[in-house]
C-alpha cells in the first residue's frame, strides 16, 4: 500500500512539474495523460492565421463600407466604419488616409492631421515610399493652405 502512495505522489508531483515547467514555454500545448508536454504549436498557429485573416477582411469590409458611407455623404458614419476597421487593423493605414479625408470635410482638421501622421508612419515603417510621399505631398498641402488662412 505505501507503494501505490508513493508511486501515485511521484505521478501527481511529476504532473506538477512538468505543468510548472510548460507554463515557462510560450507557445500551444497540452498535458498529455502520461504527464509529458505536448507541443500543438503547429495548430495554434494555423488557428490563428486563420483568426488573423477573418479579422482583416472584416477590417477591409468595414474600410470599404466607410468609403461607400462617405460618398453618400455620410461622414459620421463613415468616420464609425473606419475607426472600427483601424480598431480591427491598426496597422490600416488607408484607413487612417480616409478618415483623415471624412475628418477635414468635418471640419475636425486637428483629427485629420493626427491621421495623416499615422499613416506616415506606418508606411514608413512599411518602407512604402510611394505611399509615404503622396500623403507627405498631402500634409503639406494641408499646411500651406492653413498658412495662407492665416495669412492671405
Amino acid at each position: 500500500m505505501v507503494v501505490t502512495v508513493f508511486s501515485t505522489t511521484m505521478s501527481i508531483l511529476s504532473f506538477l512539474q512538468n505543468v510548472s515547467t510548460a507554463q515557462e514555454y510560450p507557445g500551444c500545448f497540452i498535458i498529455g495523460s502520461d504527464s509529458k508536454i505536448v507541443s500543438l504549436d503547429p495548430l495554434c498557429k494555423k488557428r490563428n492565421d486563420e483568426k488573423k485573416l477573418r479579422i482583416a477582411m472584416k477590417a477591409n469590409e468595414l474600410y470599404h463600407q466607410g468609403i461607400e458611407l462617405g460618398r453618400k455623404g455620410f461622414y459620421k458614419e463613415a468616420i464609425s466604419n473606419y475607426t472600427q476597421a483601424i480598431n480591427l487593423n491598426p496597422d490600416f493605414a488607408e484607413a487612417y488616409v480616409s478618415r483623415a479625408t471624412v475628418r477635414y470635410l468635418t471640419e475636425d482638421e486637428q483629427g485629420g492631421f493626427e491621421d495623416l501622421n499615422k499613416a506616415l508612419n506606418i508606411y514608413k515603417d512599411r518602407g512604402d515610399t510611394q505611399r509615404y510621399n503622396i500623403v507627405l505631398d498631402m500634409v503639406q498641402h494641408i499646411r500651406r493652405e492653413a498658412e495662407w488662412e492665416k495669412n492671405p
